[in-house]
């Protein structure tokens, strides 16, 4: 008896129920275009950084990454390189000669990283060749190449073709020189591709460094659904000689920024949570009190207090039930247009690009989102209609049946 009132209810004044209905569509919506915001930003820029950079998995010498000293170099890397290609979960494992160094143009100079690259291992694990803005992927020039990040080139005034010198310390110890020339720039939303990784074919590196085939970092692609913990238990199981690391461990800003997002998720989900309680307060509390003479009524011929409170919490799941699958509609088709469109930021570009974020957004959520939110925001409607239900159940009959 109660549902079929409190549906009725619902639907005897309409304009107030669809107030209700549109706060709740809009609240859903708000989380999940929101929520698909805010991830598109995490996952975009930590995409960009592990598939572009740092891979799923490094390998280095133990004492490598204390101060890069090229004599700490991984034995028999590239054969390690060529066995951990075959296992299973894995797409694709590249070897760099790092050292670091100075490049300099006519214009300017600036302190590098120059990593020497097996050219067609690093377009499979990096995408490197995917990035060239201008210009070629080792292609063009026949001797020295060199690829360097967008804001570098700025820095050092050089464009394509241009001659550059690269100044590090050899094999021996001794400093060394030598010439490049520009085949290609990279544009990336990574800080360190844009402006401090030079990159160089490994063959020539080792040449003027003077030393046999010796490599100093393999990175390791993965599969989507591979956890990349077990590809490093078991490398370091086999070589233990080895430091092999996830992304989480090789860049702790990513996993501390991972939780940080996670955590922000979580207050603009209280806020908007809160406006939305609000909203239906305030709603419902107007339906009561614009209905107390009836309400009275309903008390004066026996209706318990409990049923009339029953009956304004039904009323309000009622609205939820309608406005929930509208809202998640709604929510899905924004996220699902703009995760193909993308959402335009160039305005922006400059200040986005300061801190590594790319100009293009594309909204990103999960399946289980929309669950979450829409049981949230169900319990958001409840607690709201709460307080007008608790503001029935406390009116006098015969004063409501005298109200006007």
């Amino acid at each position: 008896m109660i549902l079929k009132i409190a549906w009725k209810n619902v639907w005897r004044s309409r304009g107030r129920s669809l107030v209700v209905i549109g706060a709740i569509v809009v609240g859903i919506w708000a989380l999940l275009f929101g929520t698909g915001f805010m991830n598109g930003f995490m996952v975009s820029y930590m995409a960009d950084i592990i598939n572009h950079d740092v891979s799923n998995l490094q390998i280095h010498n133990p004492e490598f990454k204390n101060d890069y000293d090229i004599k700490f170099y991984i034995p028999d890397g590239i054969k390690k390189a060529e066995e951990v290609r075959k296992w299973p979960g894995v797409r694709g494992a590249t070897t760099r000669t790092i050292v670091n160094g100075m490049i300099a143009s006519a214009r300017n100079a600036s302190g590098v990283q120059i990593r020497g690259i097996d050219v067609q291992n690093e377009a499979i694990v990096t995408q490197l060749d995917s990035l060239i803005s201008e210009g070629a992927y080792f292609e063009g020039i026949k001797k020295n190449p060199v690829i360097i990040g967008e804001k570098l080139a700025e820095d050092l005034k050089v464009k394509l073709r241009s001659k550059i010198v690269l100044t590090f310390n050899d094999g021996n110890g001794d400093i060394t020189a030598a010439a490049f020339r520009v085949v290609g720039i990279v544009k990336s939303s990574s800080l360190k591709i844009n402006g401090l990784y030079v990159f160089v074919r490994q063959e020539d590196l080792l040449r003027i460094l003077a030393i046999d085939n010796q490599v100093h970092e393999i990175a390791m692609v993965t599969g989507s659904r591979i956890d990349e913990e077990l590809v490093v238990n078991k490398y370091n199981e086999k070589y233990p000689g080895d430091l092999a690391e996830s992304w989480r461990e090789i860049a702790p800003e990513l996993a501390f920024m991972e939780e940080m997002y996670s955590q922000m998720l979580y207050i603009l989900l209280v806020i908007i949570m809160t406006a939305l309680v609000f909203g239906i307060v305030n709603t419902m509390l107007m339906a009561v009190l614009e209905r107390m003479r009836e309400l009275g009524m309903l008390m004066a011929i026996g209706m318990t207090k409990l049923r009339v409170f029953m009956m304004i919490l039904v009323e309000t799941i009622y609205m939820s039930i309608v406005g929930a699958p509208l809202g998640l509609f709604v929510g899905w088709l924004t996220i699902r247009y703009y995760q193909n469109a993308g959402v335009d930021l160039t305005e922006y570009s400059e200040g986005l690009a300061a801190f590594g974020y790319s100009s293009i957004l594309y909204p990103y959520l999960e399946a289980d989102a929309y669950i979450v939110v829409t049981i949230g925001v169900v319990i958001t409607a409840f607690v709201g209609a709460i307080y007008p239900a608790w503001k029935a159940v406390k009116l006098n009959p015969v004063e409501a049946l005298h109200k006007i």
